[in-house]
């Protein structure tokens, strides 16, 4: 008989899962005999995970395909998982596929988490391999909500106030300028008349100024 090496042999992985008629998923682990040499033993999985609650009870299946001589093999559970694992064949007689049927549980009130190893023999004791087993559920770490504060340090170097200007700022200074304006002129007889036009120009603008800045504000 021929077979074709699994796929998943290379992974270490929760488990193999198979739906059956009824919809149920059904796990399911594949045991290589003489496959690789005389009394070799090889799993498709290295870790099989079995989800169940306290008071839970399901079956799965383990296959075993031989490749060599007919030969018995030996299952054995061990570990935490000794009591809740029951082999409705635990030393199987493989000419060349056998399938075992397993029932897993977990008692009403007992913790919620076993782990373990079901031991494969051959060769009468010759050659022993394991895969590990987790029944139960693992306990999910909680999640922590962290807040990150972004840090701008550019927003410090930009005022929170801009400082407004005094309406009267231009207004004073203009004022201040057309009075050394008119010193200027009324020191010299023949500018007089030009130093008065110009400041009565600068005190019109000056009023006109200040008045438009005042009705802004």
């Amino acid at each position: 008989m021929s077979a074709t090496p699994s796929k998943m042999a290379s992974q270490t992985y929760c488990h193999q899962t198979c739906e059956n008629d009824a919809g149920m998923i059904k796990l399911q682990q594949r045991i290589h005999l003489n496959r690789r040499g005389v009394n070799s033993i090889e799993f498709d999985v290295q870790e099989l995970m079995i989800p169940l609650e306290p008071g839970e009870e399901t079956s799965f299946e383990i296959n075993v395909i031989n490749y060599g001589t007919p030969t018995h093999i030996h299952l054995a559970a061990v570990g935490d998982i000794r009591d809740n694992i029951t082999f409705l064949s635990h030393n199987p007689y493989v000419r060349y596929e056998e399938t075992i049927p397993v029932v897993a549980r977990i008692p009403r009130g007992e913790k919620k988490l076993y782990t373990g190893e079901i031991v494969v023999t051959t060769g009468y004791g010759a050659k022993k391999s394991a895969f590990a087993v987790k029944l139960g559920a693992e306990a999910k770490a909680p999640t922590v909500e962290v807040q990150v504060e972004t840090k701008r340090p550019w927003i410090k170097g930009i005022p929170m106030e801009v400082p407004i200007e005094h309406p009267l700022t231009l207004p004073v200074a203009l004022i201040i300028a057309a009075l050394i304006l008119a010193v200027t002129f009324g020191v010299q007889g023949s500018l007089r008349i030009g130093g008065a036009v110009a400041f009565s120009i600068l005190i019109v603008f000056i009023m006109v100024y200040s008045i438009s800045k005042l009705i802004k504000m």
